[in-house]
């Protein structure tokens, strides 16, 4: 005699599954009727233990009918080790994103240091922090770095020695885009 699955059971393997037909994506905001489809058949012996049930749309359910499937849907264990892969390469990715980050602000402070030592301040502008991040981004750390050592060394009042800066950065971005400088 066939036992019904209950709602519990039910939406226990709702749960598990996302709400998502195993077999082929159809989610309920799809207008998809989800039902429980037996993995092996109860024609064939199977049973209502929840590894025996998975989520399937109305259609894909009746599709199968009692045919017993010859690859098993991925099981809940291996659809928590991909997520943990998945996350594990996140958290790598991001760990190297904060590296580069990291490394990029140091590049930006020892060319903003070279300018506020030379003129005393203990702060810089914005604007000015910004035009060293973006001189940064179009070329080496050396050549902005050179660039700033090379107008503090001639300029001997901040504006000048930040315009100056700017042309010797611009002038190498050219020579490096082969434009005449």
């Amino acid at each position: 005699m066939r036992q019904t699955v209950g709602k519990k059971l039910r939406f226990d393997v709702f749960k598990r599954d996302q709400f998502q037909c195993v077999y082929c994506g159809a989610t309920p905001s799809e207008s998809v009727l989800l039902e429980v489809d037996h993995v092996h058949p109860v024609a064939a012996g199977g049973t209502n233990d929840i590894d025996n049930l998975v989520t399937a749309c109305f259609a894909c359910n009746r599709g199968k009918g009692a045919e017993p499937l010859t690859t098993v849907p991925q099981s809940l264990e291996e659809k928590a080790a991909l997520v943990q892969e998945r996350e594990a390469q996140i958290r790598a990715y991001y760990e190297v994103l904060e590296q580069r980050r990291a490394r990029k602000d140091e590049e930006l402070w020892a060319v903003a240091d070279i300018f506020m030592e030379r003129f005393n301040e203990d702060s810089i502008l914005r604007s000015r922090l910004s035009s060293i991040r973006m001189f940064l981004e179009r070329l080496s750390f050396y050549d902005v770095l050179e660039a700033m050592e090379i107008a503090a060394d001639k300029k001997h009042s901040p504006n000048p020695c930040f315009t100056y800066f700017c042309g010797i950065c611009w002038r190498k971005i050219k020579r490096a885009n082969g434009e005449e400088v």
